[in-house]
């Protein structure tokens, strides 16, 4: 009988620790595949012709949750008016009028499903993208992830990524060095390339270098 009130009292005990000011919890949760990406992968990764592509009808939901601040912002709507006009028949007429800032084209890869258990899901995804050849300039390669907890999209953050973008004489590039970890850890390591003309019409150039950690718990980076 004392064994048994023993057992008890320590399963309450676990019960109360398992909640913090009404709250359960968050779980951290295991990826059974490390995945590393770096440009020369994201490369090999979309020239891989047996990847499905993602359907217009995913677009807005994979993308609901990408920040506004994100360098890819946009790329969704943008991909969604270029699947409409594909659709109609009218894409070479649209490149017949190409303008500035406009999007050449933009197409679509989905890399692979991550199941973690208990409802939470990852789509693991991306975007190849240009504009039309002239300042200013824009092209790049995104993998994002967006993560699903029973069916709803509960958040997207890009994975790994290069984006370049130019108006003469000034230039931005982005690459990154990428890892995403067994025990969920995401690790990006952002190198960021700018040149230009000063005031005194002096040409410059800079390097800087960003880091960016975060965590899966419950599905979501944090």
């Amino acid at each position: 009988m004392k064994t048994l009130i023993t057992i008890v009292s320590f399963a309450l005990l676990l019960g109360c620790n398992a909640k913090k000011d009404g709250k359960t919890e968050l779980t951290t949760n295991a990826i059974s595949e490390e995945i590393k990406l770096d440009s020369l992968g994201l490369e090999k990764l979309f020239a891989d012709s047996t990847l499905k592509v993602v359907n217009a009808s995913d677009i807005k939901e994979l993308t609901k949750n990408l920040a506004d601040t994100s360098l890819f912002a946009g790329l969704g709507e943008g991909f969604l008016r270029l699947d409409s006009i594909k659709k109609a028949g009218a894409y070479e007429n649209y490149l017949s009028h190409l303008d500035i800032g406009m999007y050449k084209d933009i197409k679509t890869v989905s890399y692979k499903d991550v199941d973690l258990g208990d409802g939470n899901t990852l789509k693991i995804w991306g975007f190849d993208y240009q504009t039309y050849e002239a300042c200013p300039y824009a092209n790049g390669k995104v993998i994002l992830v967006s993560s699903f907890k029973d069916g709803k999209n509960v958040g997207c953050v890009p994975l790994a990524y290069f984006h370049n973008w130019a108006d003469a004489p000034f230039y931005d590039s982005y690459k990154t060095n990428s890892v995403l970890d067994k025990n969920g850890n995401l690790t990006v390591k952002e190198t960021k390339n700018s040149g230009g003309m000063d005031e005194k019409e002096k040409e410059y150039q800079s390097t800087s270098t960003s880091k960016y950690q975060s965590k899966l718990v419950d599905g979501v980076f944090k």
